[in-house]
């Protein structure tokens, strides 16, 4: 398992990431974490907790990694942990490491998997959580409006219907038990109130399809 230490990647000892395990009292996994701005917040707000950014693309990681290193004084985050790597393929060392995991406005390959919905993605969200942890996804739906980027042409449009008629009957198989599917309009989105919000940035989307699921047994 690699992980992002200032401007390089590391090999993480696999005890190093017991001991922060032991330490926190919550852990929380933003899965495609970009440039992991959001996952630095949501360490430096909650000191107690551990927060693992995972994503494939590590370079865009680095800047968030050079200032969390610093002492916690001057910015630092020593409860943040980056980590190379795409939840499909995730380390066997982050199984069932996640007491919440979240997926907040995916792309590429992660988008697909979310909404298909795609087992490999689904299954790798399932092995990064705990029994009961929590999932929380946010899509901004405007994706969808021409023009429609080619990436996602394909793509069926995320909204209440498709999860209660794709996604519910299918997650299960995942180990997943869907309990909320939100679709928020203008300013409905800043109900959802926690750090991890703020990611969706200033420019906010006019609409955000918010799923909660529950991880289950896999039926």
């Amino acid at each position: 398992m690699q992980a992002v230490r200032g401007k390089q990647l590391v090999r993480l000892d696999p005890d190093e990431l017991d001991e922060l395990r032991a330490a926190s009292s919550r852990v929380v996994v933003d899965v495609g974490t970009g440039d992991a701005r959001a996952a630095y917040r949501l360490a430096t707000a909650n000191p107690d907790w551990l927060v693992i950014g995972l994503d494939p693309a590590w370079q865009r990681m680095v800047p968030t990694s050079v200032r969390s290193a610093r002492k916690p004084a001057k910015g630092g985050a020593p409860n943040l942990v980056l980590i190379n790597g795409a939840v499909e393929t995730a380390s066997p060392e982050l199984a069932g490491i996640a007491d919440e995991v979240l997926v907040i406005m995916p792309w590429g390959k992660l988008l697909r998997g979310v909404v298909r919905p795609e087992a490999d993605v689904w299954t790798g969200l399932r092995e990064l959580a705990k029994p009961g942890a929590t999932l929380d996804i946010t899509v901004g739906t405007s994706i969808w409006k021409e023009p429609v980027p080619i990436e996602i042409r394909d793509l069926p449009e995320l909204t209440t219907q498709h999860v209660s008629s794709t996604l519910d009957p299918q997650l299960a198989g995942y180990g997943w038990r869907v309990v909320g599917a939100e679709l928020l309009v203008g300013d409905g989105w800043e109900r959802l109130r926690s750090s991890w919000a703020k990611r969706l940035g200033s420019a906010r989307p006019e609409a955000v399809m918010h799923i909660r699921a529950i991880a289950i047994e896999k039926s």
